[in-house]
């Protein structure tokens, strides 16, 4: 008789403990949290992107300047004909360098603004306990998404205190 109650005890125990189990694995996946942003919508309103971007755009003016006054210059009719060879060298050479930082500027620029986003993703998803956050450019990579997990306000307003040193 004491035998049969000790099984009937650890019986009752391990099916409590699976039932503890199964409601624990239960709540944790219900409360999974994933959640999404616009990744277009977060890299145009980042603060650190509207910085760089004013900066690359006075270089961009000031190199722009030294082309059209070549450009400029090409067309004086007082320009003797080697001054117009030398000057034309110097201006395709001027247009290249134009070309040149201008493409370099916007892939370097937008890799470390990037680089800056996921590092404060990261932070951001630790602080609110997000297990995935998806980003999409105006959802054309999801199929469909609630709008109660678009957390691009929050996340925006979040890198931005961040990269501001006020969080």
């Amino acid at each position: 008789m004491k035998k049969n109650t000790q099984k009937a005890l650890f019986l009752g125990n391990a099916l409590l403990i699976s039932l503890l189990a199964i409601c624990v694995i239960y709540i944790y996946s219900k409360n999974s949290k994933i959640v999404y942003v616009d990744n277009d919508k977060l890299f145009e309103s980042f603060n650190m992107t509207k910085e760089l971007k004013n900066v690359g755009e006075k270089e961009f003016n000031f190199k722009k300047a030294m082309v059209d006054s070549l450009y400029t210059s090409l067309q004086s009719p007082t320009l003797s004909s080697t001054d117009k060879k030398i000057v034309m060298q110097q201006f395709i050479q001027q247009k290249e360098e134009l070309e040149q930082f201008n493409q370099y500027f916007a892939s370097e620029q937008s890799s470390k603004i990037w680089a800056r986003i996921k590092s404060y993703s990261s932070e951001f998803s630790k602080e609110n306990k997000y297990q995935l956050i998806i980003g999409s450019e105006n959802k054309i990579n999801v199929l469909y998404a609630d709008e109660t997990i678009d957390v691009t306000k929050d996340l925006l307003t979040y890198i931005n205190k961040k990269y501001e040193g006020l969080k």
